[in-house]
Formats: structure tokens, C-alpha cells, sequence
């Protein structure tokens, strides 16, 4: 077996952002920018107001104020999305809603409230500094200006952005399409009761929802029983999407035939084995440039093992530039028994108090009790050199069901503690 540190720099050395798709901007959230996008006009392209008022000319209020107020006579009113018909000379002044252009010889705005009266004739009672409230043509963007590079994930702003440079449509990373496949003549689909020795498929629900989590796109393919002809029928279709995940059927069982049909379908097999708990019978190899995960069958091992080495494959692959899952420290909140020579990820709950973080087991750790895995907010690292984590020790806790952005690392932070770069 290797390592499990080893065992994700050799997914991530295999892996490669996919090619190139344009999209509308509407279905561009949280996809990975393919290009530069510059601005081809300045934003705004005109000086506009930044508050309702009057645009004036600064030196014909230069000893305005409530005592002693000076009289301008309004010309035109101009709202926004309007032009002005009318310039501002000494003496007069122009009505100016919010976002409207600024009137011709005008060289600054001065708010309504700062004013009295209605009509033609308004006193003005305090002073203007020229430029106040007035937003100058090119404050937001410059003929020519950069206004986001490629590999940047794009947020509701940048949509916003494209949409004022008037880009409808957008060269974006392509997702990945990940061919879910479950083995065995036990499964049951979520419709069906199970009967006698059955279960329901669950790990291929929960695996749909982890990659469409990550940013990609998941299909679960009908279940393939444990014969050898059926079980090689689905994984060639499998090979029809960007990456496979497979679940069951990598160990050394009578019936798990995976490992033939894989090898008959060209595989490249880069490790089968990983020294950590659970998930240690992890299959990983690829078809030409596609990723194949052959997880173990226990729905712990197999999540354990899609959030430790197929999500980042799979961010990878979608162009993300931080792939890991977000972490943190903490305090061991109970004594955590780990297990020798492996790297066990334990899940825990995560309460705060004023010194930080504390962990704490969600129950037992089996890799078939899922409940242990729906209750806790991470994983914590239990390294291979240690047997017990004594309350009050420090650990390391990937966290899960965070956003994959903000607090992950950009370089591969590996689980012993080591960094390797990307």
C-alpha cells in the first residue's frame, strides 16, 4: 500500500482541466473563466450624479449658506437615462436625478436637501466643492481596462460585470461528466424496499450529490450485478464520460470482477491500496486522459475516499485553482484512539469556544455506519505515527460542506502535514 499522501499527488499528476465550452452568462455562476475579458468602452460612459440635486456651477455658491442663501433658476430637470438639453451658465442650474449625465458647464451636484423652495427659482444654503457627487466618466472601467482574468471563478459581481460590457456569452472551463457506477447483486434502487440480505443503493446517491458539490455533473448509471459480462457492459459506457466513480467490487472477493473488466477495458492502473482508514482498498488508474476511481463498497470508505482524492481530481479538471478540501485546526475535545500505521480520518462535530475549535467522534467509526458521516462537520487527520490523540491535542479537521473557495489552499496541503505544490 502507499500512502494517502502519496495516493493524491498521483491522482492530481493525472489530471487536467478539460477543454473549453461558451455558455450565457446566466449559467456561468461558479464556472471557471476561459479567457480575459477586457472592457471595450468606458463604464460609466458619461459623468452622472451620484445623489438627487442640482447640477451647478461650484463658484456661483461659493458663499451660500443658511443664512445667507443664493438664488439660481432652475432651466430642466433631467432624469436618469436622459440627456441634458440645456447648459448650466452662470446663474442657473439644473435638476438632476440619481445616475443622470451632468449638464454641459455644471462642475459639481449639490444634494436636494441642501436646498429650499420649488419651482424655477430654488435657494441654494451651503456651498459645493467642484467635482462633489458628480461619479466621472471611466470611475468604473477604462477603454481597454481588464476586467477579469482567465482561471478566475466567477461570482454573482462578475456576472454583472460581463452583463455591463455587454458579454451575453462566455468562454468557461467544461464541467466534468462523472459516470456514477454501484456494483453487486445486493443493491436495491431508492424506490425499492429491501428484502432479506438487500440494501438500498445509497452510496451512489450520496456520490451525486458530493460531485455535483465539487462542480461537476453526475449520472448515476443503472446498478451492475455481480457478473462479470454486465459489470464490464456498464464500465464501457462509463468510459463515455470525462471520469468514473465505481463503487464495490475492488477487493478479493469470488465476485468482484471490476478489476477484470477494467483491465480488459485498457486501464492504467497507478495504485490499488491506500495505508488509511477507512477506504484502504481505493482503486485508482486511468483510460487515456480519463480519471477511474474504484472505490470500496462500505458507504463511509466510499465517501471518505471521493472527498480525499476524486473532488480535488474532479476541481482539477474544472479548472479550479484550490482543489482541497477547507481546514482548520483543533482541540481533541475526548482521548481519539487511531489506528497504527495507517492515516485515519475521523469524523467529528466541531464546536467553538474561546480558545478555538474542539473535536469531538461522532460515535463509531465503522465504514458502513453512515449516520456517523451525515452527523459530523469534518475529518480529522488521525496521522499514522500516532495510536491516540490525547484530549487537548492538536489536530488537523478537513471540513465538510464548505465552500471550496474561500479557506482551501492553493498549493496541495497533504495530510501528514507536508506541503507539495500543485
Amino acid at each position: 500500500m502507499i500512502s494517502a499522501d502519496q495516493a493524491l499527488q498521483i491522482v492530481l499528476e493525472n489530471v487536467a482541466p478539460l477543454g473549453v465550452e461558451r455558455i450565457p452568462i446566466l449559467d456561468a455562476l461558479g464556472r471557471v473563466l476561459a479567457e480575459n475579458i477586457s472592457s471595450a468602452r468606458e463604464i460609466p460612459g458619461f459623468d452622472n450624479s451620484a445623489m438627487d440635486g442640482y447640477a451647478v456651477r461650484a463658484a456661483d455658491l461659493a458663499k451660500a449658506s443658511e443664512a445667507n442663501p443664493v438664488k439660481l433658476t432652475v432651466v430642466e430637470t433631467v432624469g436618469a437615462g436622459q440627456m441634458p438639453a440645456r447648459r448650466v451658465n452662470p446663474g442657473l442650474a439644473v435638476r438632476t436625478m440619481t445616475g443622470a449625465p451632468i449638464a454641459e458647464g455644471a462642475d459639481a451636484i449639490i444634494p436636494v436637501e441642501r436646498t429650499r423652495g420649488s419651482g424655477g427659482l430654488i435657494e441654494f444654503l451651503a456651498s459645493v466643492e467642484k467635482g462633489a457627487f458628480i461619479r466621472p466618466r471611466g470611475e468604473d472601467l477604462r477603454l481597454g481596462e481588464l476586467v477579469m482574468s482567465a482561471r478566475k471563478v466567477l461570482t454573482p459581481a462578475d456576472l454583472g460585470m460581463l452583463a455591463s460590457v455587454n458579454r451575453a456569452m462566455v468562454e468557461v472551463i467544461r464541467r466534468p461528466r462523472v459516470a456514477i457506477v454501484a456494483t453487486g447483486d445486493e443493491l436495491v434502487d431508492v424506490d425499492q424496499l429491501p428484502a432479506g440480505a438487500q440494501v438500498v443503493n445509497s452510496s451512489a446517491y450520496a456520490l451525486a450529490g458530493a460531485v455535483r458539490e465539487a462542480g461537476a455533473d453526475p449520472t448515476i448509471l443503472k446498478v451492475a450485478r455481480d457478473d462479470s459480462r454486465e459489470i464490464r457492459d456498464r464500465l464501457a459506457e462509463a468510459m463515455t464520460f470525462d471520469a468514473m466513480l465505481s463503487t464495490g467490487g475492488v477487493s478479493v472477493g469470488q465476485f468482484d470482477h471490476v478489476k477484470t473488466a477494467l483491465d480488459e477495458l485498457g486501464m492504467r492502473q497507478l495504485f490499488h491500496g491506500v495505508a488509511q482508514k477507512p477506504g484502504r482498498p481505493l482503486k485508482f488508474g486511468t483510460v487515456g486522459y480519463r480519471p477511474i476511481f474504484g472505490l470500496p463498497g462500505n458507504p463511509v470508505s466510499t465517501l471518505v475516499c471521493f472527498y480525499l482524492y476524486a473532488r480535488p481530481a474532479l476541481r482539477k479538471m474544472a479548472g479550479r485553482g484550490r482543489v482541497g478540501l477547507p481546514r482548520v485546526n483543533a482541540r481533541c475535545g475526548v482521548d481519539i484512539k487511531t489506528s497504527k500505521d495507517l492515516t485515519e480520518f475521523v469524523r467529528v462535530k466541531l464546536e467553538r469556544d474561546r480558545d478555538g475549535w474542539i473535536a469531538t467522534p461522532t460515535g463509531s467509526q465503522g465504514s458502513g455506519i453512515l449516520s456517523s458521516l451525515s452527523r459530523a462537520d469534518g475529518l480529522l487527520i488521525g496521522p499514522s505515527t500516532e495510536t491516540i490523540l490525547k484530549a487537548g491535542a492538536q489536530a488537523t479537521v478537513l471540513l465538510l460542506g464548505a465552500d471550496g473557495e474561500m479557506g482551501a489552499v492553493t498549493a496541495v496541503e497533504l495530510f501528514e502535514g507536508r506541503t507539495q505544490s500543485q
